[in-house]
């Protein structure tokens, strides 16, 4: 099947990070090594993020973490998510056993992208960490990926861009929830998403972020 896939141009023979070869091609264009490699960065600098208690940071967004996220988010690679989540589960579980959330939630798609890629990135990798992710929010719109935007178009396009799946209007009240995204930049989407949830009664809201940029 993996020659066949590679034969229609729909995997790799190679890694794309290192070139060396895959033990699968159909596990998604990193090989073995490059994936032991993911490593949680230290130290990271955490500075201060508006309407958050405390958030956790994995990695920086570059080498094998930021290509691995392209190929999940650019390239639609959904069997990556899977080994991705599973490389940051021991460090996520560390920060989920610190904060004690009642409800572990993700950043979502809006339902355009969801269609149009197939996967909800952020839900696969928390599976692949052995977690489930309630699907407490929603995108009110779809806009273009934010890594094209500057610092202020970002504050613009996340303001009220979120809300709460009714279901789920009663259950955050009074609960620490825990919230997963892949790239902390700006802050800007944290802000909004933590924004709304205190709005609703959530008496804390924490965030882990599989990469940030410009982690040295």
């Amino acid at each position: 099947m993996g020659r066949a896939l590679t034969l229609l141009g729909l995997t790799e023979e190679r890694c794309t990070f290192c070139g060396g070869g895959l033990d699968d091609p159909e596990q998604g264009y990193l090989c073995g090594e490059c994936i032991k490699s993911i490593e949680p960065a230290h130290p990271i600098l955490y500075e201060k993020l508006d309407f958050i208690e405390s958030y956790r940071v994995f990695g920086s967004y570059d080498g094998v973490l930021a290509e691995a996220i392209r190929l999940i988010k650019f390239r639609s690679v959904k069997p990556l998510a899977r080994r991705l989540g599973a490389a940051i589960s021991r460090h996520l579980k560390e920060f989920i056993e610190e904060t004690h959330p009642d409800l572990l939630t993700h950043v979502p798609l809006h339902t355009f992208r969801f269609w149009s890629r197939g996967f909800d990135h952020n839900e696969e990798i928390l599976l692949g960490a052995g977690l489930n992710s309630e699907p407490v929010l929603f995108r009110k719109r779809h806009s273009r990926p934010l890594a094209s935007y500057g610092r202020e178009e970002r504050l613009s396009a996340v303001k009220d861009a979120f809300g709460v799946r009714e279901e789920f209007i009663d259950a955050v009240e009074g609960k620490r929830v825990l919230v997963f995204d892949d790239i902390l930049t700006t802050g800007a989407t944290s802000r909004a998403v933590s924004e709304l949830l205190l709005s609703l009664g959530a008496s804390e809201v924490f965030f882990y972020f599989l990469s940030r940029e410009g982690v040295n």
